[in-house]
């Protein structure tokens, strides 16, 4: 039966309700009507279009006329609309998200009005732009108003027949979206009436949609126009009808939200007071006294959290107090690095436990997110202006350098220095990187990787004086001497810190214990955990929606997968209000070793690289990083030797999100270095159209001029001397707008040393050292330092091969 409008609000919370707008939600504030947009289009055909459709109407206006007389004809009939009545209160609550069919950009404005922060998406160039945590996503299924490629923009509004088909990539990102959304949320969908074709579709999309989800979410539909029988069957298919329109809708949420009383936050703590930091940022006084310390998960591989260490479950490692003794006197910046299983994170966490308990504010960023660099830039200098210190951990810093290297340079620049970074990342995540110049002046790098013999005996007295963490030893190792159980770490494991942590408990072999307990697992779930085994050593950060998606479970199973994986794969939280939930193995080490292991063949890789990029949804933040993972160091990609099935995966990237430009980059980066010059130019030169040329794309193109000149065979010396020439003028430029970056100067040197060896010029070689050398003096940066030596040994002898290069060759990714 129908129910009230009162009925329908009482059963919803708009922080867990998707909105659906037909037309019936723009009227009320004067939107024309389609009957109103036909007439009004007529008039520019002078004939009667009597039974032709909009879409066909404005096919035929295109036809006779323009496209950009079609346009103004639209816009005209939008022109002076305000938003009115109800939807003025719209951005009074926390949406999950908002879908609409309209053109006008009546919600937009009632958010703009109350200064509340939207992503607006209208094409899939759209998406990729970092999304704030408390932004409202609103989905513009027909375009929006101001944008048409009539006027030069990627967005169209979706007018003309052939505009739909246009557009097919886009909506279908959206309506994946929108399942994603419906199966976690409930969805009100506001329109004027069933008969009105565009509601109706967006009404059988939904269902569809709320089926395919295998969701028990509920479907609610607001009519304004009442219309009984129709509601009787639309109630058939599972959803609730109220007859009313958008004004009585929010009189009802206004009313039953005057109970609600705003908490404020009297606290001191200059994060608290930023909504996008809120929710991204761990407080690590607060992080003391939250939860129980779980040696159990530290021993299953996972990071100290600061629980575990306030109740003793760690070591001490010897670099701890001279980082902390830096960072409260010299320095401001402390990048540890090392590889997997080595501490990095358990040893920031430490070191930034010890500042706050000596009076430092202290705080986490979450590494699932966007990195706000401008926050964060408050957050230093309201510290600066209240006299405080505080200490923030970056781990994964790799992830967002450059949002890094832009608050490191403000906060240089503005003089902030209360605000200490610990940076954490994997040494060969973080080295192809560019890092600014200030890292290294007002900080310094640590390299973390062996233990020596003071952690190992802090280590074996820890594993004697902790009773959770004694009853886990082997057998095997209980009875040697505390001598003999030092001399066996440092014998059977090299000093290594997760190698020494699995010797302690486990005596066999690390990766066959690794593949017996893999064994045991109910078949039914193997599948799943070398899916997030395998997806993790590609350097993904795995959720739950992709694993859903790509394995095909069921939203209802899901539950079932994790308590059938319970201690092998782990859910946490990276954006409740999207119902993102990330999974993760126990240790990346762990991880490599079941992907090693049960994806041994290209083809099989290839197959699951695949299937993942098929099954990206692109409006999500999440899933764009996915992208940019695949295409990392030692990403996915890497992993596949055939470079053409790697551009094939990298084309299939740029359709699904062609605003990113690392896939972008890294399909040039191969055309050039496999020698299919003119498709790298044409990559290039469509890179500039889509996006502009940004940094890495220049230096590609010096690269593809200097490639052209060293690989092409049969070219006479003074034609390979003019294209070296023009090389060396455009490297000689981009240098000369950054003399300290490293693979500006990288590029200058590798064009130098090719005109050093057909012109026999040594003063190229000059030019390449003393650009070098004073970078090295100015920025201290090791990698600089590094790059020095290679080039000495480049130059002599001269009959170094030009595969050395390519070996040195940095990819050029974000």
């Amino acid at each position: 039966m129908v129910i009230s409008v009162n009925t329908l609000v009482s059963n919803i919370l708009p922080s867990q309700t998707v909105l659906l707008f037909g037309a019936g939600a723009s009227l009320p504030s004067g939107a024309p009507s389609v009957g109103k947009l036909i007439n009004d289009l007529d008039a520019l055909l002078t004939e009667d279009t009597t039974g032709f459709s909009f879409a066909e109407v404005c096919s035929l206006v295109e036809l006779k006329k323009s496209r950009k007389e079609l346009v103004r004809q639209v816009r005209n009939s939008f022109r002076g609309l305000k938003p009115t009545g109800g939807i003025q209160s719209i951005a009074d609550y926390d949406w999950v998200s908002i879908f609409t069919t309209n053109y006008d950009d009546l919600v937009e404005r009632g958010f703009s009005k109350k200064n509340k922060q939207i992503r607006i998406y209208s094409t899939n160039f759209d998406f990729g732009d970092p999304c704030p945590p408390n932004s409202t996503p609103i989905f513009k299924i027909h375009g929006t108003i101001g944008l048409d490629v009539s006027d030069g923009h990627r967005s169209r509004m979706i007018l003309t027949e052939e505009d739909n088909d246009l557009v097919e990539d886009y909506r279908e990102a959206l309506y994946d979206r929108m399942k994603n959304d419906l199966n976690a949320n409930d969805v009100v969908i506001i329109g004027q009436s069933l008969s009105d074709p565009d509601l109706d579709a967006l009404v059988k999309r939904a269902i569809r949609l709320n089926r395919k989800s295998g969701s028990a979410k509920k479907i609610f539909l607001l009519l304004y126009t009442e219309d009984h029988n129709r509601a009787l069957l639309m109630e058939r298919k599972g959803i609730q009808v109220a007859f009313g329109g958008i004004d009585e809708f929010f009189f009802e949420l206004a009313k039953q939200s005057e109970q609600l009383v705003e908490v404020i936050d009297s606290s001191d703590d200059p994060v608290s007071e930023r909504p996008i930091l809120r929710a991204i940022t761990l407080d690590i006084k607060h992080q003391f006294d939250l939860g129980n310390a779980d040696f159990g998960k530290m021993f299953a591989g996972g990071a100290a959290s600061y629980c575990d260490l306030r109740a003793g479950f760690c070591f001490q490692r010897t670099q701890k107090d001279r980082i902390v003794g830096r960072l409260k006197s010299t320095e401001q910046f402390s990048m540890i690095l090392g590889s997997s299983g080595v501490g990095k994170t358990t040893l920031a966490r430490q070191v930034a436990c010890d500042l706050v308990e000596s009076g430092y504010l202290g705080w986490e960023h979450n590494p699932d997110r966007e990195f706000f660099a401008r926050e964060w830039l408050g957050v230093a200098a309201q510290l600066q202006h209240d006299g405080k210190d505080g200490i923030l951990v970056l781990d994964n810093a790799h992830l967002y350098i450059q949002d890094i290297n832009l608050l490191v340079n403000q906060m240089s620049d503005e003089g902030y220095v209360r605000l200490r970074l610990i940076l954490a990342s994997a040494r060969n995540h973080w080295k192809p990187r560019v890092k600014s110049p200030n890292l290294f002046k007002l900080g310094s790098v640590v390299d973390l990787s062996s233990l020596d013999s003071s952690e190992i005996g802090s280590l074996l007295a820890l594993v004697e004086k902790v009773p959770e963490i004694s009853r886990l030893v082997d057998r095997s190792f209980r009875g040697f001497t505390l001598q003999e159980r030092r001399r066996r770490l440092v014998d059977r494991c090299n000093k290594d810190f997760f190698v020494c942590m699995k010797n302690i408990f486990a005596n066999d072999s690390f990766d066959t214990i690794i593949l017996q307990e893999f064994s045991s697992i109910n078949p039914d779930y193997q599948s799943v955990y070398k899916a997030v085994c395998a997806l993790e050593s590609f350097g993904v950060r795995v959720h739950r929606q992709l694993v859903i998606r790509l394995l095909q479970i069921s939203a209802q199973d899901v539950s079932l997968v994790l308590g059938n994986l319970e201690g092998l794969v782990d859910e946490y939280p990276i954006n409740s209000r999207e119902s993102i939930y990330g999974w993760s193995g126990r240790h990346p080490v762990i991880s490599e070793i079941i992907s090693k292991h049960k994806f041994n063949a290209q083809e099989e890789i290839y197959g699951l690289l695949k299937q993942v990029i098929k099954n990206i949804s692109p409006s999500y933040d999440v899933e764009i990083r996915t992208l940019r993972q695949l295409c990392g160091f030692d990403g996915g990609l890497s992993k596949l030797a055939d470079q053409g099935e790697q551009n094939e995966l990298l084309r299939m990237m740029i359709s699904v999100a062609p605003k990113e430009r690392v896939p972008r980059h890294r399909l040039i980066n191969n055309l050039i270095r496999c020698g299919n010059f003119s498709d790298a130019e044409t990559e290039i030169r469509v890179f500039e159209n889509d996006l502009r040329a940004d940094g890495p794309v220049k230096r590609y193109k010096v690269r593809l001029l200097l490639e052209r000149a060293v690989s092409t065979v049969g070219l006479m010396i003074e034609d390979k001397a003019a294209m070296l020439n023009d090389a060396y003028s455009a490297s000689s430029s981009i240098l000369s707008g950054d003399k300290f970056h490293r693979q500006n100067l990288q590029l200058h040197a590798d064009v130098c040393l090719e005109l050093y060896r057909v012109s026999g010029d040594y003063g190229f070689v000059d030019e390449v050292l003393d650009a070098m050398k004073y970078a090295e003096r100015e920025v201290g940066d090791p990698d600089i330092t590094r790059a020095i030596q290679r080039f000495e040994r480049r130059v002599s002898p001269p009959s170094t091969t030009n595969a050395e290069m390519d070996v040195e060759i940095i990819e050029e990714l974000e």
